[in-house]
């Protein structure tokens, strides 16, 4: 039997709750990160820039000579966008400033954790559960735990499940795979009926539910707007069926995207560009098809990654693993554009990194508290 519809943490959770007849939530952060209101009127996107995306680049402090002096071949110049604070964007997200004129684009500011891992896969953990240990259930999954009127939290990429995973609601995947599979009711009720282990008939139950609402979803999927243009990419395709679910009805409270490709080691400027710009295309895509939405819920876009780079550029014309960077929100509860502190060029922690001011914690507080 194949387990394609609810995650790995969803199966434990499962077998935990046969053995053990409930699910332990973990505790920490405040009120608003682990209790929720019984709200149906906003969504949450949360999109993972995933392999460490330059802030320095991304929203660039354009007038400082540390920073130019720092990246000789990679610092930008009056090509960029200019903001407020000494702070501009970089060219390539140009078609998001009509969206910064609207209020409805905001930066958080040197988001990270202090002198964090290097390491991308305990980074992801790190910011996916939202302790610094990376260990426990998402930070999303805590956060939607134990709400009456939801049943699931979704995924329309693998690779982004981590933060609703390990709570009372399902962690559902919903890609291309999901989307042409059919689902084995019967064969899966069969199972239930004639298996004797108790930790089977469990799983079976969870993968019979996740299929379930899974086929309830997809069922539920109307069409999109007629003559919304979208990108081909591989982000362009999950704003699709975001899309989709968003005007659907019957959306989840929770959705999660990926956007793979901002380990920019060598050749930055040209890599760079080329994901700030697919971005860019997946994000103005976005906002076009919610105005073309009727009778939707508000909808908030989380935009972050698991850790920036170094301030200096390396002898490859790119930049290393570093500590804090740059998170967007964009849509329709977005608080005041410029959350926190751009971090002081010429206060570096010991290993010559950006110092953080806003920690993931406190950025996940702040959008839990927009709902």
């Amino acid at each position: 039997m194949s387990y394609t519809n609810i995650s790995r943490r969803t199966f434990l959770s499962g077998i935990a709750t046969s053995a053990a007849a409930a699910i332990t939530v973990p505790r920490c952060f405040g009120s608003n990160l682990d209790t929720a209101q019984n709200q149906h009127n906003h969504i949450l996107v949360l999109l993972q820039l995933q392999g460490g995306n330059d802030g320095l680049n991304t929203l660039a402090p354009i007038d400082d000579p540390i920073y130019r002096r720092a990246r000789p071949n990679l610092a930008l110049g009056s090509e960029t966008i200019e903001l407020d604070r000494g702070l501009a964007l970089h060219p390539a997200l140009a078609p998001l400033a009509k969206l910064w004129k609207e209020k409805r684009l905001a930066f958080a500011l040197g988001v990270g954790w202090a002198q964090p891992q290097r390491s991308h896969f305990k980074a992801q953990d790190q910011w996916a559960t939202g302790t610094n240990s990376g260990e426990g259930a998402g930070w999303l999954a805590r956060a939607y735990a134990h709400r009456a009127k939801f049943n699931s939290l979704v995924a329309l990429d693998p690779s982004s499940i981590a933060p609703i995973e390990g709570g009372s609601l399902l962690a559902l995947q919903l890609g291309p795979a999901q989307m042409r599979g059919n689902s084995r009711f019967r064969q899966m009720n069969n199972l239930i009926n004639t298996t004797t282990s108790p930790v089977l008939k469990r799983l079976i139950e969870l993968e019979l539910a996740g299929a379930q609402e899974l086929d309830r979803l997809k069922q539920a999927l109307p069409s999109l707007p007629v003559g919304l243009d979208l990108p081909r990419s591989s982000l362009g395709q999950q704003v699709k069926l975001a899309l989709r679910l968003i005007g659907s009805g019957v959306c989840p409270p929770v959705l999660t995207l990926a956007h793979k490709g901002y380990d920019t080691h060598a050749n930055q400027k040209n890599r760079h560009n080329r994901q700030l710009s697919q971005l860019a295309a997946g994000l103005t895509a976005f906002e076009a098809g919610l105005q073309q939405l009727t009778n939707r819920p508000d909808v908030t876009i989380l935009a972050v990654s698991e850790f920036g780079r170094r301030l200096k550029e390396n002898g490859s014309r790119g930049t290393d693993h570093g500590s804090a960077s740059v998170a967007l929100l964009l849509g329709d509860r977005v608080p005041a554009q410029f959350l926190g502190n751009y971090p002081n060029l010429e206060m570096l922690d010991a290993r010559g990194d950006l110092q953080p001011n806003i920690t993931p914690p406190e950025l996940y507080e702040k959008v839990l508290s927009l709902r």
